[in-house]
């Protein structure tokens, strides 16, 4: 097969010379190469590392914060709540791992672009040291596979690419024993990860990068054939991985990014020869979909178990990477740039995540422009307009005053929330209904986001939906209907946005009565306009059906309430609820509700706005219901730009 792509160092150096953009993320790569030298201490083979879900605080959500001076002290990024000991010991030790591989991908940078010996002495001590204790890491993992330096074969995949990679970038910097130590460190890699690659999945996408860097480094032609064409191999991945829109399977854009970067840095260490020119395509249109569901601020949803917090900009580097190493189709940048936040220096790493007290700079500031991408990005439309993506499950509609979305398609696997036809809504004036996302899987706070009452849903019975594919009925421009059915219950959401707000009908049908919930949420607390109620006559009703809906969905419930200020919400005599959220720009709504419908309204956590979440539930019993909500938008109503105004 084809030899790895190989970066044209003369040309980045001449672009440092002439581009002061790039000549500002290599000043910043010398500096934190210098600092990181003074803290880097590689974690030895006595200890086991841990599961980086578990860094994070189980009351907030909030992850903690990683200081290299203290592998033994953790504190909560919000509420400053302290961690001691296993696992976040443990995860300190992930995360220095990681760090090791980021410091050998600077080293080897400087030791192509600039002068001295410092880089190549750090390159081989970071080398020496890994290659030398690579068999006495006992191989340990207890979610996604096994690894040896780290937790997981996603992990050990992932640090071994940034490895691996650093070392063929630097080409003949190390010393004849440590190029051999390496050696035999990859053929054990070959041996750990080749027998786990066995799904369509990000994780196996990024052992197959792992096994072709192995195999770009040993020379080793049946591996990378094996890589590419066997029946979980990248070929595979790509094209059952991806649909046709572009989207990756999981849906959401962390995982989706997850995906490109791993068949990026696959196709990298396996050249042009690694994927057909489908596949590449493909691939190609994996850059291009995304920012098409961005908000105003290019936030990404969090559909799924994705991050709160993911902008457009925040994958920049999987751009810049594909412009050079995916050349069938042209990369538009532009997207990738509309409204670039100041941040460290990313580098080209599967957890691209920086550490504390890193220099930051603005615009352009990836590893991955540098190495791989243009000397200047073009300007770009920045035309945004109503889709479906049917293959994908995914309508998306504009107006000149709403951004709303409805999900309806297929599982998206284990990071799939079963909450098909949820909507997500942005307004032209500052107020919106995000998808809570997710925190560290390791956190109690996590199933509170994953419970369908954190969704914008009907839910039957308390219960999360089980695995099945919804399907489109209608589409246009301005309107969506969709249904979701299972073992005889069909539920069906009709969606259409106006220039002045939105309607949402919503009916269930069920083949026996049970309790039916219909539950909206969005920015501010929800204030009705005939005056709320007592608290719920059941302090703990609402509370109850959260912590149940959490031990089904197979984790603990939270230890604090996600729910609070229960109130019930007095029906008029006309049985139409209205009412609008605390905060400027909220819609008024008009909510019909059903006959022997209770209403409710709660406050809870988790809204990526940084503001409180107002909740209303409405719920009964029967064997059918019709919800018709009006959401009507004020043009007097001052705009609010929608960003997060603190950390949830």
């Amino acid at each position: 097969m084809s030899a790895a792509y190989t970066p044209r160092w003369p040309a980045i150096l001449r672009r440092v010379e002439t581009r002061p953009w790039a000549a500002t993320i290599l000043a910043a790569i010398r500096a934190d190469f210098t600092r990181w030298t003074r803290e880097l201490v590689i974690p030895g083979p006595e200890r086991p590392s841990a599961w980086s879900h578990h860094y994070f605080c189980d009351g907030d959500g909030a992850p903690l914060v990683f200081d290299a001076a203290t592998p033994a002290r953790h504190a909560c990024s919000l509420c400053g709540r302290v961690y001691l000991g296993e696992p976040w010991d443990g995860a300190w030790r992930t995360t220095m791992h990681n760090a090791a591989a980021v410091q050998a991908q600077r080293a080897a940078l400087l030791v192509r672009l600039s002068n001295g010996q410092e880089p190549r002495a750090e390159l081989e001590r970071i080398a020496a040291v890994y290659a030398r204790d690579y068999l006495a890491y006992e191989p340990h993992g207890v979610n996604a596979g096994t690894g040896r330096v780290l937790p997981q074969s996603l992990d050990e995949a992932v640090w071994a690419v940034g490895m691996l990679r650093a070392l063929r970038w630097a080409g003949d910097a190390l010393s004849p024993a440590t190029c051999l130590a390496v050696d035999a460190m990859a053929r054990a890699i070959v041996e750990l990860l080749r027998p786990q690659v066995g799904m369509i999945h990000n994780i196996h996408c990024w052992l197959l990068a792992a096994l072709a860097e192995c195999a770009a480094r040993l020379g080793d032609d049946e591996l990378m054939a094996w890589c590419r064409d066997s029946p979980f191999g990248a070929e595979t991945q790509v094209i059952e991985g991806f649909r046709p829109e572009g989207l990756w399977y999981e849906v959401n854009a962390h995982y989706h990014y997850y995906a490109v970067a791993a068949l990026l840095s696959y196709r990298e260490a396996a050249g042009p020869a690694g994927l057909s020119a489908r596949a590449a395509l493909r691939l190609s249109r994996a850059i291009a979909a995304p920012p098409s569901l961005a908000y105003a601020d290019t936030r990404l949803p969090a559909y799924g178990d994705g991050w709160a917090d993911c902008h457009v900009g925040d994958f920049a580097s999987q751009a810049e990477a594909a412009c050079a190493v995916v050349p069938e189709a042209p990369v538009d940048l532009a997207p990738y740039y509309e409204r670039p936040r100041p941040g460290p220096v990313r580098p080209w790493f599967g957890n691209p995540a920086t550490l504390p007290g890193c220099a930051e700079i603005q615009g352009r500031s990836s590893v991955a422009a540098l190495v791989f991408g243009p000397d200047d990005v073009p300007a770009g439309s920045g035309d945004r307009a109503s889709f479906v993506w049917p293959c994908t499950g995914i309508g998306l509609l504009r107006s000149a005053s709403v951004r709303l979305a409805m999900r309806f398609g297929p599982d998206g696997g284990w990071h799939d929330h079963r909450d098909k036809l949820n909507v997500d809504v942005e307004t032209a004036t500052g107020w919106s209904s995000l998808d809570l996302g997710t925190s560290g899987y390791g956190s109690d706070f996590t199933a509170w986001t994953r419970s369908p009452h954190a969704h914008n849903l009907v839910i039957v019975d308390g219960a999360r939906q089980p695995v099945h594919t919804g399907r489109l009925l209608e589409s246009s421009a301005r309107h969506l209907v969709a249904e979701s059915a299972w073992e005889g219950t069909v539920l069906r959401r009709s969606v259409e946005v106006t220039d002045g707000g939105w309607t949402d009908e919503f009916t269930v049908t069920l083949a026996a009565p049970g309790h039916i919930e219909w539950v909206f949420h969005g920015d501010g607390r929800f204030a009705a306009a005939e005056r709320a109620g007592a608290p719920a006559p059941d302090e703990t009703a609402l509370r109850d059906v959260r912590f149940t809906t959490a031990e089904r969905a197979g984790a603990p419930a939270p230890d604090e309430t996600a729910l609070c200020d229960v109130r019930t919400l007095l029906v008029p005599p006309d049985r139409v609820l209205r009412g609008t959220w605390d905060v400027d720009g909220a819609p008024r709504l008009a909510l019909a509700v059903p006959e022997g419908f209770e209403a409710y309204t709660a406050t809870a956590t988790g809204n990526p706005n940084g503001r409180p979440l107002g909740v209303i539930l409405l719920r009964g019993h029967g064997d059918h219901a019709r919800f018709h909500a009006t959401f009507e938008l004020s043009s007097e109503r001052p705009r609010r730009d929608s960003r997060r105004e603190h950390p949830r």
